[in-house]
């Protein structure tokens, strides 16, 4: 039996399974992983704010704080749920135009970050952020357009900056995309042909414009 426990320090950790609780709970987790790239190849850690991703093939109450986040078919829902489970509101949508995947993968992690993956019909989209973090960087194959996707809030455009404030719960956000690129309006829907930045600001605090060319 003690061979099983490896000493670390004043600790130890053991190399065999321990099976589950008198409940049946902390068993092996069922399925097959939703990983890809870098990440099929690391340990899959369970315990992470986004881990249930690698569960499902989409997945809600993504909490990094300050976002709260979920995957969808089109893409990442991006909202501010400041206490409580995420709600079946979408007020911003990002992906790229047309994109419907099915799953989210994750597709590289590390201690503070997680990258995930949505792949379809020859459209790659992928969101990259890590707990405490303002800001969401979002990366797209090449032919495909950066999409936002409003539906709440007041948008106006600044440049290269798609500024929506008052979104859910009041929160305030914008959306860089890099020098040199335009925003398309349709609808709702605001098309780029360049990838882009996504940043939470202060709810109702207003937005003001620092920047500078890249």
């Amino acid at each position: 039996m003690f061979g099983q426990f490896v000493p670390v320090g004043s600790g130890s950790y053991t190399t065999v399974f321990p099976g589950v609780d008198a409940a049946g709970r902390n068993g092996y987790p069922s399925g097959t992983p939703f990983v890809t790239g870098a990440a099929a190849n690391k340990p899959i850690p369970t315990n992470d704010w986004w881990s249930a991703q690698v569960k499902n093939p989409h997945t809600d109450n993504l909490f990094n704080y300050p976002f709260t986040m979920k995957s969808v078919n089109e893409g990442l829902v991006v909202s501010y749920i400041p206490w409580g489970p995420i709600d079946n509101i979408l007020p911003v949508v990002v992906g790229v135009s047309g994109l419907n995947a099915s799953q989210a993968n994750v597709s590289d992690h590390t201690d503070w970050t997680v990258t995930m993956d949505w792949s379809a019909s020859g459209k790659q989209f992928q969101a990259t952020t890590g707990i405490g973090m303002p800001f969401i960087y979002f990366e797209k194959d090449a032919s495909s357009l950066a999409s936002v996707t409003v539906d709440q809030g007041n948008v106006t455009i600044s440049g290269e900056v798609l500024i929506v404030e008052d979104a859910r719960n009041g929160a305030d956000f914008a959306v860089y995309a890099p020098t040199g690129s335009s925003w398309q309006q349709s609808g709702n829907q605001y098309t780029s042909s360049l990838t882009m930045c996504f940043l939470r600001t202060p709810e109702q605090t207003g937005i003001t414009m620092h920047r500078q060319p890249y």
